[in-house]
């Protein structure tokens, strides 16, 4: 997604867990200083990472936020005012399942690239773009999208991993 600097971003991620009894659930929204060399090609598996691939991918990243909650379901935004070229780079929102007594790890992330501030045409305050979105798990699904304070909403892409009963294929949906 791009923003001009001067602009406020907000990314939402949120968490539908499969089931209607309580658990525990964890939100992290990570920073990765100008990390651009992720793509679209990662697997479905990519999504489940084990603890040590989590350390491993947190050793360059700078977590910012943890909200915790019993649900089956999960969400929480991040707030960026007033951006500057300094803030670019990839945020990545990764939610912690307890459903079944592990941990399992879901992620999705997105790159914010920070363009010069805009001189003469009219300010729109925030950004809206799609976002890359690992497909969610079984157990699951995770959502993220981006938007601002300003008249355009947020875009939504919502992923769902074909081995899910009932489902053909991936789905997209952006409202």
């Amino acid at each position: 997604m791009t923003a001009h600097a001067g602009e406020d971003v907000e990314m939402a991620c949120s968490f539908r867990g499969s089931g209607s009894p309580s658990y525990s659930l964890e939100i992290q929204w990570w920073y990765v200083r100008n990390h651009k060399d992720w793509t679209d090609k990662q697997t479905w598996a990519a999504s489940q990472l084990k603890a040590s691939q989590q350390e491993e991918a947190g050793k360059d990243a700078t977590k910012i936020s943890v909200v915790k909650v019993v649900g089956s379901n999960i969400s929480h935004k991040l707030r960026l005012s007033r951006v500057k070229p300094t803030d670019e780079g990839t945020y990545e929102c990764r939610v912690i399942d307890f459903s079944d007594g592990k941990a399992r790890h879901h992620k999705v992330k997105a790159f914010l690239r920070v363009a010069p501030e805009e001189s003469a045409a009219p300010r729109r305050h925030g950004s809206s773009a799609p976002m890359h979105l690992v497909p969610p798990s079984p157990w699951g699904q995770a959502l993220l999208g981006a938007g601002g304070g300003g008249p355009v909403p947020p875009r939504r892409a919502v992923v769902q991993d074909p081995r899910l009963p009932g489902r053909r294929g991936r789905r997209r949906q952006s409202p």
